[in-house]
Parts: structure tokens; C-alpha cells; sequence
């Protein structure tokens, strides 16, 4: 038979209890919600300079805004807006199965643009990375003229990623500023071409 329990064994259970929910509060805050949890995991690039991230590797060369644009497969593109033209080189870093430039998304204020596919294999824009080897070539964004002419054009953003759903995966994001250089009348891209960066 046992005898009354002491006082004490009370007392240190409700302190353990309290102690459990305390780190229970604490994880329930601190834990990140859905939409963080979903999120693409950023990695931060600067214009000229490779951003590497799980699957993908990138160099913004350049970026030139203009009227109408002409691409390396003889396609002409007019606009009643602009194009945004940046000179890039992706590459997959692991593996090149299932690899596409899948986001190539220019971001201008809250408004994101998609690149075209309408230049077809002119652009990399949709095209099948290879590992080890970049392919250099144009992306072509049409905007409305406002758009790149505003107080985001400044500011925008290049978002770049192996897959169309980048969500927990990496995406490279160089910032932009459309408004450095003087509107062009028109530009020539060439090709993409692999193996040169």
C-alpha cells in the first residue's frame, strides 16, 4: 500500500506541465506560417555576377528597354507598350533532367511580367538547361510604356528559377533599373548560344 502523495510531486507536476505549455506557446509563434512554408527560397544576384541555387545558375548581363526588338531567328516584335531586354546565362547546377528555365519573370512594382515564347527557340525563355554548360541569350518582356517608365521601373526585380512552380525551391531574383538607359527605337539579339557566358 502506498501513502499520500507529498506536496512537492504536486507542486512539480504543475511546474512541469507549465513549463510544456510555455515551449508549446513558443513553438506555436515562432513556427512560419503556410505561405512562408511555400515560399521560394531566395537567392539574392547582382547584375554581372553568377547567382547559383539548387538546380540552377545565373549572370544578368544586361538590360536594355526599346521599341521594338528583333531576335536572332528573324522574328520582329512591335509593341504598342515597351520591351525589356535582358541578356542572360543559365545553366543547371545538378542535374539537367526536368531542368527549364521554367520562371523568368520581370517584377515591376506589383505587376509581374512573364518573358515571351513568342520569338520561339530565339529566347531561353522555356528552353531545356544543360549541367555545366550556359546558355546565352535574350529574354523579352513586354510592357505597358507606363509601366517601365514609373517610380517602380527603378526598382524592379528579374526572377529566375528551374521550374514554372518555384514554390520551396530555389529563385534567383537580380534587381533592375529600367530607367538607367534612354529608351531605344529598336534592337538585334542574337541567337542563344551554348557554352559562352
Amino acid at each position: 500500500m502506498t501513502g499520500p502523495v507529498p506536496r512537492w510531486r504536486h507542486a512539480a507536476n504543475g511546474v512541469t506541465l507549465v513549463g510544456i505549455l510555455a515551449v508549446a506557446a513558443v513553438v506555436l509563434h515562432t513556427a512560419p506560417d503556410r505561405d512562408l512554408q511555400q515560399s521560394p527560397i531566395i537567392v539574392d544576384g547582382v547584375l554581372g555576377e553568377r547567382a547559383s541555387g539548387r538546380n540552377i545558375a545565373a549572370t544578368v548581363h544586361s538590360v536594355a528597354v526599346t521599341e521594338a526588338v528583333t531576335a536572332g531567328n528573324g522574328w520582329a516584335g512591335g509593341t504598342s507598350g515597351v520591351w525589356v531586354v535582358v541578356d542572360v546565362s543559365v545553366e543547371a547546377v545538378v542535374s539537367d533532367q526536368r531542368a527549364v528555365l521554367g520562371t523568368a519573370v520581370l517584377r515591376v512594382g506589383d505587376s509581374g511580367f512573364s518573358a515571351s515564347t513568342r520569338p520561339g527557340k530565339a529566347t531561353v525563355a522555356s528552353t531545356s538547361l544543360a549541367t555545366g554548360i550556359p546558355l546565352t541569350g535574350p529574354l523579352m518582356f513586354e510592357l505597358p510604356a507606363d509601366v517601365a517608365t514609373g517610380a517602380s521601373a527603378a526598382h524592379a526585380t528579374l526572377e529566375l528559377a528551374a521550374n514554372s512552380d518555384p514554390r520551396v525551391d530555389s529563385q534567383i531574383v537580380v534587381p533592375l533599373d529600367l530607367t538607367g538607359d534612354d529608351l531605344q527605337k529598336s534592337i538585334t539579339v542574337t541567337y542563344p548560344k551554348w557554352g559562352a557566358e
